[in-house]
């Protein structure tokens, strides 16, 4: 339930500030020429992501943070290496309450948040890794934590 809460919250909030350049982007800015206004040429704004830190994570930092939370579980099939194609039931012997938790924890290392369909389509460590990169955003030094 705290998952979908602060889900919401985060997504209201950024689209709300999306909305918010939408709107002001697309108002058409204008002219007077004599008793005449004119249109002006008006570039659209792109949507950009930026660090404070200039930071950001590469594939293997998230490998190697994605194991380090792994192994923190008691795996059932006890391997000494878990490698991006290493898929969690199969190869770790998860069940699904496994799975669940260790996407939650997942979550809590990576400030990131796996839907219901993402969460059912991964299967291996791999995916698990493309997935956070795609969708981890670096922290602000400006925005609440329970807001993102």
């Amino acid at each position: 339930m705290f998952r979908q809460i602060a889900y919401a919250a985060r997504n209201s909030a950024k689209l709300a500030s999306r909305a918010a350049t939408f709107r002001a982007a697309t108002l058409r800015a204008t002219t007077s020429v004599g008793s005449m206004m004119r249109p002006v040429a008006f570039t659209p704004v792109k949507f950009m992501r930026f660090s404070s830190t200039g930071s950001s994570l590469t594939k293997e930092d998230v490998l190697a943070r994605t194991v380090s939370v792994l192994k923190t579980f008691e795996l059932k099939n006890s391997t000494d290496k878990i490698e991006l194609e290493t898929q969690f039931t199969k190869d770790l012997g998860m069940d699904s309450l496994d799975y669940n938790d260790a996407l939650v924890a997942l979550e809590e290392e990576f400030d990131v948040v796996f839907d219901d369909k993402s969460a059912n389509e991964i299967k291996t460590v791999g995916e698990t890794v493309s997935y956070v990169l795609k969708n981890y955003l670096p922290e602000q030094q400006d925005l609440d934590k329970e807001v993102r």
